[in-house]
């Protein structure tokens, strides 16, 4: 517990660069099984994370279905983490970070690079190119400062519930900024 403070301390205050972060936090889990963390995550995920989904996500979601959009989780949190929330809401996809498996067994470390900052901008131009789609006509909702590269590349930028910083800079640009 007092490494999990510790770790949450560093990256709210930036005293620690994000990969290192998943780095440490992915040796908690090595030796466990995957199905183990599964369970865990999707029971967390009906218990907290679902009742704190808000109705106005739901009707953005709605809105990009009604007009044939394909709608893509893009996070930096874990797959099994980001897999329910995808099914609940309905996503086509997802795009996140992923944790690598031996016999369905966490090594404690990631498969690719975590899914951070310039990392979530470079997998998604490779999904947009694998699937002949342009950031150009893409909408992307975030409330992370840290998503400033996703944010200036696609067409919609939307913040939501921006903290002052990203508040600050989207008013700048110009950006739309949502409150939900």
């Amino acid at each position: 517990m007092f490494e999990a403070a510790f770790i949450s301390f560093a990256y709210k205050f930036k005293l620690m660069n994000p990969e290192k972060i998943l780095i440490r936090m992915g040796k908690w889990l090595r030796g466990q099984q995957e199905q183990k963390i599964v369970d865990f995550m999707t029971t967390m995920f009906n218990k907290v994370m679902k009742p704190a989904i808000r109705q106005k996500a739901h009707k953005e979601i709605e809105f990009h279905k009604r007009n044939n959009a394909l709608t893509v989780i893009l996070s930096a949190s874990t797959s099994q983490i980001c897999e329910p929330v995808k099914n609940y809401l309905g996503f086509d996809d997802m795009i996140c970070t992923t944790l690598e498996l031996i016999d369905g067994r966490f090594t404690g470390y990631p498969k690719d690079r975590y899914c951070f900052g310039e990392e979530k901008l470079n997998r998604t131009i490779n999904y947009c190119q694998k699937h002949n789609l342009t950031l150009k006509n893409a909408w992307f909702y975030t409330d992370s400062y840290s998503d400033i590269p996703m944010l200036n590349a696609v067409g919609h930028p939307v913040c939501v519930s921006p903290d002052k910083k990203l508040s600050r800079f989207a008013r700048n640009k110009g950006w739309d900024i949502e409150r939900w």
